[in-house]
């Protein structure tokens, strides 16, 4: 018997989002460059676990007129939190369109923001290569928007009804 169209489209949905969760997960463990001044001049080398004491910090006393630095900041705290939760969220989203909605909308404006802003910094000629970690996060930004998008309503089964 062939699987319906949308368990089908739910099971891509799912490979996708544990696709994009062990991205994330893998990105804590390869190498990220972090600026330590808003110049860009000063840099370090260090782990993407790394980041979560500086965010951190930079949460801790925020600088309001960092526009850039608030949106990448926000924009990640959403997308971690998205991507960690989605693939655990399944069953919930299949059934609330609402929910899905919301769901979608936040990582759509993650995935942009957060994108955007790592592709506007990586295009300057003062920064060097990000490193490999940078590219397993955006790889885990667009797979998890991706997996969102697969997501589909399974409609019931009709009850067969006996005319005896």
């Amino acid at each position: 018997m062939p699987i319906p169209h949308a368990r089908r489209m739910n099971l891509i949905a799912l490979a996708l989002l544990i696709t994009a969760l062990i991205a994330f997960v893998a990105f804590h463990f390869m190498v990220i460059t972090i600026y330590t001044d808003p110049t860009l001049v000063s840099k370090s080398k260090e782990t993407g676990w790394e980041i979560w004491p500086t965010l951190w910090e930079y949460l801790h006393i925020p600088d309001y007129h960092d526009l850039q630095g608030m949106t990448a900041a926000s924009a990640f705290l959403t997308y971690s939190l998205l991507v960690v939760a989605c693939p655990f969220i399944l069953p919930f989203l299949r059934m609330s369109r609402l929910a899905w909605w919301i769901t979608v909308i936040a990582s759509g404006v993650a995935t942009c923001g957060f994108g955007g802003i790592v592709l506007f910094t990586e295009h300057d000629p003062s920064i060097s290569s990000p490193g490999p970690g940078l590219y397993c996060l955006l790889a885990s930004l667009a797979l998890n928007f991706l997996g969102l998008l697969f997501i589909r309503r399974e409609m019931p089964v009709a009850p067969e009804v006996d005319s005896a």
